[in-house]
């Protein structure tokens, strides 16, 4: 089940899924960069090359109050998304 996709420019797109079986999956452009079994939620970190320089991502992963699924998203140690 896709939790969110966020477009952070015209090339670049993060996806995050998370399975009733807790499988939770990033995608970045459609590719699988990270994917860790979790029931309470996961840190997801990898490295892409944008523009010719490596850029660090976080995805982190929870459960909120009443069941609800939060991600937040960092970017070069910065809040791209809070949910």
């Amino acid at each position: 089940m896709n939790v969110i996709t966020l477009h952070l420019s015209d090339t670049v797109k993060i996806e995050v899924d998370n399975s009733f079986s807790g499988l939770e999956t990033v995608k970045y452009n459609g590719e699988i960069v990270s994917e860790k079994k979790s029931l309470l939620g996961e840190v997801h970190s990898f490295t892409q090359e944008e523009n010719g320089e490596p850029v660090q991502y976080e995805v982190r992963i929870g459960i909120k109050n009443l069941g609800r699924i939060s991600v937040a998203i960092y970017r070069n140690n910065k809040v791209i998304l809070l949910s």
